[in-house]
């Protein structure tokens, strides 16, 4: 028997029972499409925060203390903002505070070090400040600890004054950058260059005002600089500041490396440097060096995994619609018993037999893969237009694009014509195996 006339002999009975048939491919249409629109969603996220992650440089070398007796798998993941606190990296928070292990003198091996382009600690604490030593009336700020790059680093600009430069950081003097929206709040219009504040009475001048490039931008997503964080702190040198905060070692630098061809090999240097210094090993250690890219290849590792949970759970409903296959397969075998009788009898095969149910039922789940396919793209676009206006711009401004790629199209369709040949096999064999004479009397 020709293909031809078994195809045709398919599209006859399927185009036969239409309410049936339909009622049949549902669960097919169901599950392609959930899985075709969950897994678009769960790559448009991988591919929104990889995006962010990527933005705060490929070339970030970070280095913190932390606790030598947290689990192994929880390292390696601090950075963001300054301070001793759990790191911001693109809105997603790690590590937490731990002591401070790290010396000058190995942050001054860590900028000098061949390879590394700028380097600044990042230290914070909260102070009460006033506009003179004898207020009664204190406001609490952060007080950043920093050096001369602090600013390149954190994508900050001096929209007064100056920076501060390498003499007033090395010689601790009390000098100070006031943000932007301090400024606002202390002094009003009234410009506070060369104006003075105090911490714990202690008299601080200020030489310049810096504000976020991106003020809005930045303030939205959490990272450093933002106006909800830096624009509304100080900015000392840490040499300063560890005068202020009472303490000898940093607990966070920063430092950014001459490209991406040796970010890799100046963190291990590093990393090495230190372990020695401190006599520890990787799995006791009480610091933790990480790049960009350490904490690129973690996200992208679990946004993976949570693409294929989701998968997953929405591949439940193809093995229900294979199900719903199989049991009218079973239900057609039984209709068409007397003519697969006669078809045995005037010398069909077994094979041809198995032939026609196997591409009835992949005929049937290849419809509804087909139509699930086109409902997944359908969702999909809608649920981008969606995420773009509504929940993206809650989420930083950050916009999530469910991708639906063409892989995932043919994998979905190939899928769909896998369901049919397996669920619609054992159908198959069982009408490929009645007898043609006990076929021929059923009635």
């Amino acid at each position: 028997m020709k293909i031809t006339s078994l195809l045709k002999q398919s599209f006859k009975s399927v185009w036969s029972n239409k309410v049936r048939s339909s009622l049949t491919i549902l669960g097919i249409v169901i599950g392609i499409a959930a899985v075709i629109s969950l897994v678009g969603l769960g790559k448009g996220l991988q591919s929104s925060v990889t995006g962010r992650i990527s933005s705060l440089g490929t070339t970030n070398v970070t280095i913190r203390s932390q606790d030598p007796n947290r689990a192994t798998s929880q390292r390696g993941l601090g950075g963001g903002p300054p301070g001793g606190g759990g790191g911001m990296q693109g809105g997603f928070s790690f590590g937490g505070s731990s002591t401070a292990t790290i010396t000058t003198a190995e942050y001054d091996y860590i900028k000098s070090l061949k390879g590394i382009a700028s380097a600044s600690p990042n230290e914070s604490t909260q102070v009460a400040v006033t506009k003179s030593s004898t207020s009664d009336t204190a406001s609490q700020y952060q007080v950043y600890g920093v050096d001369t790059d602090y600013l390149k680093l954190e994508d900050l600009e001096v929209s007064a004054g100056a920076n501060i430069t390498n003499t007033q950081v090395s010689s601790s003097e009390k000098v100070v950058l006031i943000g932007s929206k301090a400024a606002e709040e202390l002094f009003g219009a009234e410009s506070p260059v060369g104006q003075s504040i105090y911490i714990s009475d202690t008299e601080y001048k200020i030489v310049g005002v810096f504000k976020s490039k991106d003020t809005e931008q930045r303030a939205q997503s959490g990272f450093p600089g933002g106006t909800s964080q830096a624009t509304s702190s100080f900015v000392t040198g840490y040499k300063t500041w560890l005068s202020i905060a009472g303490t000898e070692k940093l607990s966070s630098i920063t430092a950014k490396a001459d490209s991406e061809r040796v970010v890799d090999t100046v963190a291990n240097t590093i990393e090495q440097k230190l372990y020695t210094d401190h006599g520890v090993t990787k799995d006791k250690a009480d610091i933790a060096v990480s790049t960009s890219k350490d904490l690129l290849n973690t996200v992208s590792s679990v946004t993976s995994g949570f693409t294929a949970t989701l998968a997953g759970i929405a591949a439940i409903s193809l093995v229900v619609g294979g199900i719903g296959i199989m049991n009218i397969m079973l239900v057609t075998v039984t209709e068409r018993t007397r003519e697969i009788g006669l078809r045995r009898a005037l010398g069909a095969k077994r094979r041809h037999i198995v032939y026609q149910f196997l591409i009835e039922s992949v005929l049937l789940t290849l419809i509804g893969g087909l139509i699930g396919v086109a409902i997944g793209v359908i969702f999909g676009s809608y649920a981008t237009s969606l995420l773009s206006s509504g929940f993206g711009g809650a989420a930083g401004g950050s916009e999530i694009k469910v991708t639906i790629d063409t892989t995932t199209i043919l994998i979905a369709v190939a899928v769909s014509s896998a369901i049919g040949v397996v669920f619609g096999l054992f159908p198959a064999l069982k009408a490929s195996r009645l007898d043609p004479v006990e076929a021929l009397r059923y009635e």
